[in-house]
């Protein structure tokens, strides 16, 4: 066969543009790094929420979902896979192909749940990508009217006086915002009645009717409540004031000083997943969380849009997970309670 002058690169670029892209990925060596290069071009992208459909995580990626298939010209598919804590969607993502195809809505959840499950077939810190942060947001201690306290200063001096009466609700045992309100009652030396409920939206039922006294809730579905007189604020839960809420005072300035429960959402792939697929998908995340009218549309409910890179989401995420591993340790907390 005569020899065309042509280098093997060259040939190899000719070959592409001849054949369909899907064609190509079945037929040259080392197809999965065809599919990185061609991202997001095979098939539609699913986002799993390991959450149950309504709560903030599920609105939030949806809004994502919408502006990132814009973007790509793809639809981008919400499901979900709820349960133990975020850990039956994150096993999902896991085991799934690491061809940027499934991400997964990730949290602060991931790295508290090596230290609550100790059986898990894998570690949420390091069996996953983390590709972007996409926001952070600080939510608000919400109470019911009657509920003597009305604010932070005054929630610490009605615990210390009244030691485990308070009922505060929560949506998850040892979740973060769980854990949080731990660690702010150990600090000052005060103690409330933790009670569990299967989400977000059981817990604003409860205060409203009087069965607990606080909760944390979004910004976004506590306000309703607010405004209309079925709960009150006692506070911001970032370690200061919010620009959204300038006048909301942050539960830190009377409480203790820098402690905060600022939840963070952004996405997640297998670990596997090839850096150049990783890579594009940041590209198009980053895209979506400074798009301008998406924050104004998130900035309601308090939330900050970061859209940073891999490096400094997976630097971030690591950071987090020796924090809660020093705090359990260092408070000595029972996580089963």
């Amino acid at each position: 066969m005569q020899n065309s002058g042509l280098t093997r690169e060259q040939m190899t670029q000719r070959f592409k543009k001849a054949l369909p892209p899907a064609l190509i990925c079945a037929l040259l060596p080392g197809a999965v790094l065809a599919q990185a290069d061609l991202w997001p071009a095979a098939r539609n992208v699913t986002m799993i929420v390991p959450y149950t459909p309504g709560t903030v995580a599920d609105l939030e990626t949806r809004l994502y979902a919408i502006k990132l298939g814009e973007n790509i010209g793809k639809n981008v598919i919400v499901d979900y896979k709820p349960g133990a804590g975020a850990m039956i969607g994150a096993a999902y993502v896991v085991k799934a192909p690491p061809d940027g195809y499934t991400l997964l809505s990730a949290s602060s959840a991931l790295t508290i749940a090596p230290l609550i499950s100790k059986d898990l077939a894998f570690d949420p810190v390091k069996d996953l990508a983390y590709i972007s942060m996409m926001s952070k947001r600080a939510p608000m201690m919400i109470a019911n009217p009657r509920f003597p306290p009305n604010n932070g200063a005054e929630y610490i001096a009605y615990a210390r006086a009244n030691p485990g009466k308070i009922n505060f609700g929560t949506s998850g045992a040892t979740g973060a915002g769980h854990l949080s309100m731990r660690v702010l009652h150990q600090l000052t030396k005060t103690e409330a009645t933790f009670i569990h409920y299967k989400g977000g939206a059981a817990t604003f039922a409860a205060v409203q009717s009087g069965e607990l006294d606080v909760v944390i809730g979004s910004v976004i579905g506590a306000m309703p409540l607010v405004k209309a007189g079925k709960v009150k604020v006692l506070g911001i839960m970032s370690a200061q004031r919010t620009p959204a809420f300038p006048d909301m005072p942050a539960i830190a300035e009377t409480t203790v000083a820098g402690w905060e429960y600022a939840p963070w959402f952004g996405f997640a792939a297998p670990a596997a997943t090839p850096a150049a697929t990783l890579d594009r998908i940041n590209a198009e995340l980053v895209k979506v969380a400074k798009d301008p009218e998406l924050g104004k549309k998130l900035a309601g409910d308090a939330t900050i849009m970061i859209g940073n890179n891999r490096q400094e989401l997976t630097k971030f995420v690591a950071a987090e997970a020796a924090r809660w591993r020093k705090v359990v340790a260092d408070l000595n907390l029972k996580l089963e309670e």
